[in-house]
């Protein structure tokens, strides 16, 4: 009786405080999850993003409708976290942000540019306004992207390259949207990145100095970087396929005699994936910090990431609002949709 009278007086004084279970950010959770209507039966995987306030433009390769190749797919991903009760969701139903979604349509004119009959796979968007371009720049370059991806279509995994850059701003007659004339062109090869074995997955490091990639031109399949000249960001996209004599060197903090696939670098960090000794079975995620000098030990995201599966070409995607960051990878591990499905959990920062 007198606990029952203790915890009535605390109910009385704290009130519903008791149990509030407020958060001061947002908190993507730790534990992997299917991204749902995002899949479909068929392979969903390979994905790049590209993310605006809680809004994240989203590309990924697909086998969906029963192709026997991959496509690219464009969505556009909402994130909300309720900071009072922990809720967070994740869907392709963005209801705010719509100046931002009218922004990113652009890509989806991308995918109907660079799909083939061949796989298109390991793409990778950068937007000039957000990602390669200063605040203080004096021309937006709103709704414009570089965008690298890797194809088969001429035998083995080239490296290419598609934008929608406009060396100045364009207004057209009768456009009902300001990007709307915003094209995309004709997917050119990188040269410099290829060879006559698989080379895809391009990633820039975060100064822009590096282009790292994977290849298997020496046999297993490595984690390789370019080391570029100093280029001005409006000029990547007709400087990159012209450059030649890019020194190319194999990154052994990175490589070893198994695969090590799909590099994909946010900030100091690269996350990869690879089939390695020591993992959980399978292609393992791994994660590797750059010190200023080089790349550390690359370490296992563990078995709350990992599986006896496959778990294949990771992203992160910082998002407004979230005290970690969210990584996005495919699988196939079982209580998916069918084949490859995307998954996202939250990381460190």
């Amino acid at each position: 009786m007198k606990r029952l009278l203790v915890l009535a007086c605390l109910l009385i004084m704290g009130g519903c405080d008791l149990f509030d279970r407020s958060y001061s950010a947002g908190l993507f959770p730790e534990t992997p999850a299917n991204l749902g209507d995002i899949n479909s039966p068929y392979d969903d995987y390979n994905s790049t993003s590209h993310v605006v306030g809680n809004v994240i433009a989203f590309i990924f390769s697909s086998k969906r409708g029963g192709r026997s190749d991959f496509n690219l797919i464009h969505e556009s991903l909402n994130t909300s976290f309720d900071l009072k009760t922990g809720k967070f969701t994740l869907d392709n139903h963005p209801y705010g942000g719509l100046d931002v979604v009218a922004e990113q349509n652009p890509l989806t004119w991308a995918t109907g540019v660079v799909n083939s009959s061949a796989n298109e796979l390991g793409p990778y968007i950068r937007s000039y306004d957000h990602d390669l371009l200063p605040a203080s720049a004096n021309y937006s370059h709103y709704g414009e992207y570089l965008m690298f991806f890797a194809s088969d279509r001429g035998g083995t995994l080239d490296i290419y390259l598609s934008h929608n850059y406009q060396d100045s701003a364009k207004s057209v007659a009768g456009l009902s949207s300001p990007v709307s004339n915003k094209q995309f062109v004709e997917p050119v090869l990188v040269p410099f990145l290829n060879s006559s074995a698989d080379d895809a997955y391009p990633s820039f490091d975060q100064a822009y100095r590096f282009i790292y990639f994977t290849s298997n031109r020496e046999g297993s399949f490595d984690i390789y970087r370019a080391g570029l000249p100093t280029i001005s960001p409006l000029e990547l996209h007709t400087r990159l396929p012209a450059l030649t004599n890019v020194p190319i060197e194999r990154v052994p903090e990175l490589s070893t005699e198994a695969d090590d696939k799909c590099p994909f670098i946010s900030g100091n960090t690269l996350v990869f994936t690879s089939n390695r000794p020591g993992g959980y079975g399978g292609y393992d995620l791994y994660y590797s910090k750059w010190d200023s000098d080089h790349w550390s030990a690359p370490v296992n995201f563990g078995k709350a990431i990992n599986t006896a599966s496959d778990e294949y070409r990771p992203i992160l995607c910082r998002v407004d609002g979230f005290s970690n960051q969210l990584m996005v990878f495919s699988s196939n591990r079982p209580g998916g949709k069918g084949g490859f499905d995307l998954y996202s959990v939250g990381v460190p920062k």
